[in-house]
C-alpha cells in the first residue's frame, strides 16, 4: 500500500532527524517555511535557509534530537523529540522533549511550531493553518 504524501514526509523527517542530515530535510521544507511562535521574535525563521542554518548551529554546538515518536494527520506531522546537548538561545533553558508540529502545503513543510506537552501540539496540528499573505 502506497503512503499518503503526509506520511512520506514524516518518514522522510524522521530519517532527517535520524541521519542528522541536513541534505535531507533541505527539500522536505518550502523556501518560504516559517519557524516560531505566534509572536514575531529575534529566533523566527522565514525561509528554509534560515531554518537549516539555525539546524546547522545547533548541531555544532552539540545540540541533538531523537524521534521518539511521529504523529501523522492530515496536513501535519508532529514529531516527538527527545532533545540532549547544551541549550541555545536567550534563555539558555532546553526541555528535555520538545513537540515539532511540521503543517503541510503541496507535499511541503511551510510551518513549524514547538511544544512543550504532546496534547498542546497534537491540537494546534489538527487545526488547518490559516492563508498566509
Amino acid at each position: 500500500m502506497t503512503p499518503s504524501p503526509t506520511q512520506a514526509v514524516a518518514e522522510r523527517l524522521r530519517e532527517a532527524f535520524e541521519a542528522k542530515d541536513l541534505a535531507l530535510l533541505g527539500p522536505l521544507l518550502d523556501p518560504k517555511v516559517r519557524w516560531g511562535g505566534p509572536e514575531e521574535t529575534e529566533q523566527t525563521c522565514h525561509s528554509r535557509g534560515d531554518v537549516l542554518a539555525w539546524y546547522g548551529r545547533a548541531q555544532a554546538a552539540g545540540m541533538s534530537a531523537q524521534v521518539t515518536e511521529t504523529v501523522v494527520l492530515d496536513s501535519a506531522v508532529v514529531l516527538a523529540l527527545a532533545m540532549s546537548g547544551p541549550a541555545l538561545g536567550p534563555n539558555a533553558k532546553r526541555p528535555d522533549t520538545v513537540f515539532q508540529v511540521f503543517h503541510l502545503a503541496g507535499g511541503l513543510v511551510v510551518d513549524i511550531r514547538g511544544f512543550q506537552h504532546r496534547r498542546r501540539a497534537v491540537a494546534f496540528a489538527e487545526k488547518p493553518l490559516r492563508a498566509r499573505g
